[in-house]
């Protein structure tokens, strides 16, 4: 017995989990957003939304308060450059005009669609889908103001318990920005 627990108290065991380093390659390599920038540049048009852009949220909730009449509106969130998409041109033939690719994650392999978006009939606009990560979709309308070509800015309004919630995107175009396709921002 004692032979025994003393021969399992030496059996050695690799650690499998450190990771090789890899060499640095020799080659220049590109990310995802290197990428996108590189196909923007050679199709750019002055009137294309596709870009990368930095998104902000305001939440704002109004509603009647417990004990008063009076309709009071608040914000419930703020969210100031909370990430970091690009939207580009979708597949041809596609039922969607542009989709939106989170770019959130810096060297990951694959990169989530985070929304599409249908320019609307009229012009002037896009309605916005957004899929949240627990299967959830929120159609929001987008404005796309022809003065302001650098900044979209989309809204969804909910009623939930006597409250009208609304949720206010704004996205700013940092890249192309003024019509400067260079690869830095």
């Amino acid at each position: 017995m004692i032979l025994m627990v003393s021969c399992c108290g030496c059996v050695y065991l690799p650690n499998t989990s450190k990771t090789k380093k890899s060499k640095p390659s020799i080659y220049k390599e590109v990310d995802l957003e290197e990428m996108i920038r590189r196909n923007i540049a050679k199709t750019h048009s002055e009137t294309s939304i596709e870009g990368i852009y930095t998104v902000s949220c305001v939440i704002t909730k109004k509603g009647k308060t417990l004990l008063s009449q009076v309709e009071k509106e608040r914000t419930i969130i703020r969210k100031d450059n909370y990430a970091r998409v690009a939207i580009v041109k979708d597949w041809p033939g596609s039922n969607t005009e542009y989709v939106e690719i989170s770019l959130h994650e810096k060297g990951a392999a694959r990169h989530p669609i985070v929304a599409e978006l249908s320019e609307l009939s009229e012009g002037g606009g896009f309605i916005y889908k957004h899929f949240e990560p627990k299967g959830k979709v929120l159609s929001f309308t987008f404005l796309y103001d022809q003065a302001k070509p650098d900044i979209l800015e989309g809204v969804y309004t909910l009623n939930e318990r006597n409250n009208e919630v609304t949720y206010k995107l704004t996205y700013v175009k940092v890249y192309p920005k003024n019509s400067n396709l260079q690869a830095t921002d």
